[in-house]
């Protein structure tokens, strides 16, 4: 099967990206912001590094695995593989550096089949100070309250990738959450509609409190308690590993996905990965999956 579908989004030229969503637009209010608890500093990022985490019920039921690859600063490919390599999707995000938040996104599924379904797209609509989705030529807007904002749905990508730019990484920090309304999708949504209010939420901002530095299955991490109105104010915990600042673990009672009942989050592994051995890497996983369908 052709590749060129799951090839990575090249990072946008920085002038392009630098035309900020905080972009004032006459007649609209400002969003609040603690884009100042974050320094971006590209050296900071994990470039050409993957890293392995596994995704479940809080009780460790219903496992899939995420695999993240960052090929630029803030710039990644997330590729999942559920029912034991039998089920594929792949993400491919980009953040904007003026506001840390996911600026453009598309999504695919059914890699497995040999021709992947692009189920959702986002761009900004910096005129408008918001971000549109694109779901079966449908847009669906949202206007983020608080910047930096991530989606949830994201299994926390987004914000996986601002947090090497924390200024104190022992300190308090807020960010915000955006998401489908799945229940809207579901029984409200209609294809091919131009324009359609509903689709994405703001769902307001998520706190991250410093708890104290400890040791998660002998790796060095700080410690967050996780809420605020996004998490409908219940408690979840985030632990962020010391060396590379990126998520070691994530324990909400809330899930970020309808077909969950809570989200666990557990880093497994990580190394380096250029980006031809992670193309390899996605060519391999994906023709693992059609062996495997071809085998039923």
């Amino acid at each position: 099967m052709t590749m060129t579908v799951l090839m990575r989004l090249r990072p946008l030229v920085a002038g392009l990206l630098a035309a900020p969503l905080l972009g004032l637009a006459a007649g609209k209010s400002e969003p609040s912001s603690s884009l100042s608890d974050f320094e971006f500093g590209p050296e900071r990022a994990p470039v050409g590094q993957v890293v392995h985490y596994v995704k479940s019920n809080l009780d460790g039921s219903k496992r899939l695995v995420l695999s993240v690859h960052f090929a630029a600063p803030l710039t990644m490919e997330v590729l999942k593989v559920e029912a034991d390599g039998q089920y594929l999707a792949l993400v491919q995000a980009e953040l904007d550096p003026a506001t840390l938040s996911e600026s453009r996104m598309k999504s695919f599924n059914r890699l497995e089949s040999g021709t992947p379904q692009q189920q959702m797209a986002l761009e900004p609509d910096a005129a408008q100070r918001r971000l549109v989705a694109e779901v079966a030529n449908t847009k669906l807007p949202v206007t983020p309250g608080h910047w930096p904002a991530h989606i949830y749905n994201f299994d926390l990508s987004g914000l996986n990738a601002t947090l090497p730019h924390l200024k104190d990484p022992r300190h308090d920090f807020e960010a915000s959450l955006i998401d489908p309304d799945f229940q809207f999708l579901k029984t409200k949504f209609k294809p091919d509609a131009g324009e359609q209010a509903g689709g994405f939420v703001y769902k307001g901002k998520a706190r991250f409190h410093f708890v104290r530095d400890e040791e998660v299955d002998e790796v060095p991490c700080h410690r967050f308690e996780v809420s605020g109105p996004a998490f409908k104010n219940i408690k979840g915990t985030l632990w962020v590993n010391a060396k590379d600042g990126l998520i070691e673990r994530f324990e909400h009672p809330l899930p970020d996905n309808p077909d969950w009942k809570s989200f666990k989050l557990s880093r497994i592994s990580s190394r380096p990965m250029n980006d031809a051995e992670w193309e390899a890497f996605k060519a391999a996983t994906v023709r693992r999956a059609m062996d495997m369908r071809d085998g039923e």
